[in-house]
């Protein structure tokens, strides 16, 4: 047998893996186009998403027969993970209508240095000379696409920024809180998404109802972005990504899930005509870049 025919049962078992991690990350792609389509209030959309993912969840574990139950530890950390989820929607989704879905999404992806530096601060895990210099290359390219004089920007323009930014602090957070409470055997990746569902749509609610928000779907458009965004964006993607990151190397995941921004920013151009100057096309494969090498800390 030679070394190619030893290879091929490996590169069959990735096959499925990989086309599941691609299919998940053109799902999520979409989250922040159906989020400025379905032109409600930000944190009411929020409220809808989740509402709509919890439900499709429940009937996946009835139809599944999946357990739901889990120790109470677990179940605290996870409620952590869906607040901090919600707080992590209420900066995107402001700043998906600041900034356009494909900026908003770059942002949001600079969770990978929020995540290394957590991870360094609590867990004392080192940060690498490559990781400094992805941050560093991640910065030029985001000058790159809003020019070095951030002063001269406009108000909204820095805000949707600055959301952005947050968003990726707040998604870090929930990344870290859904690690530690996927340590335990008896949590599936369904049963703790729904969790995160039902917590993240209760604060999203809240969060509506005190900000005097209106929870009105406006027409028919908006209700089939919101059930969209919740069934196929986070449900479908979430499931399909989480399913394969486990039998796909680290790397190569990385590397795919580059796909979700890049789409991102391709489907802003498409659908919202958003204009895009070739040293902005280069920022943006800067940052690309950067996310990629930032994810590779270990």
């Amino acid at each position: 047998m030679n070394s190619n025919q030893a290879h091929e049962p490996a590169l069959l078992s990735l096959r499925r893996p990989l086309l599941q991690l691609l299919a998940g990350s053109v799902c999520i792609s979409f989250s922040p186009i159906f989020i400025k389509l379905a032109a409600v209030a930000p944190d009411a959309a929020g409220f809808y998403r989740m509402l709509f993912s919890g439900l499709s969840l429940l009937l996946w574990m009835a139809f599944a027969r999946i357990a739901w139950r889990m120790p109470r530890r677990a179940v605290l950390v996870l409620a952590g993970g869906g607040l901090c989820l919600g707080i992590d929607f209420m900066c995107w989704h402001r700043s998906i209508h600041l900034v356009g879905p494909g900026l908003s999404t770059l942002l949001g992806n600079f969770q990978v240095f929020f995540t290394a530096v957590f991870s360094w601060l609590l867990l004392r895990q080192r940060l690498s000379p490559l990781f400094l210099a992805a941050v560093g290359m991640a910065l030029a390219g985001l000058l790159l696409i809003t020019g070095l004089d951030l002063a001269s920007l406009d108000a909204g323009t820095r805000l949707g920024i600055a959301l952005g930014l947050g968003t990726a602090v707040c998604y870090s957070g929930y990344i870290l809180l859904i690690k530690q409470a996927m340590t335990h055997p008896a949590v599936s990746g369904v049963s703790a998404m729904l969790v995160i569902s039902l917590v993240c749509m209760s604060f999203m609610g809240v969060a509506t109802g005190v900000g005097g928000a209106s929870f009105a779907i406006p027409d028919t458009a908006s209700l089939l972005a919101l059930i969209a965004v919740g069934v196929l964006s986070t449900t479908l993607g979430w499931s399909l990504i989480s399913s394969a990151m486990r039998h796909v190397p680290a790397t190569l995941a990385s590397l795919v899930l580059l796909l979700q921004p890049a789409l991102s920013f391709a489907w802003d151009v498409l659908i919202f005509h958003r204009p895009t100057a070739g040293h902005e096309v280069f920022g943006i494969g800067l940052i690309l870049t950067a996310i990629f090498l930032g994810s590779r800390r270990g």
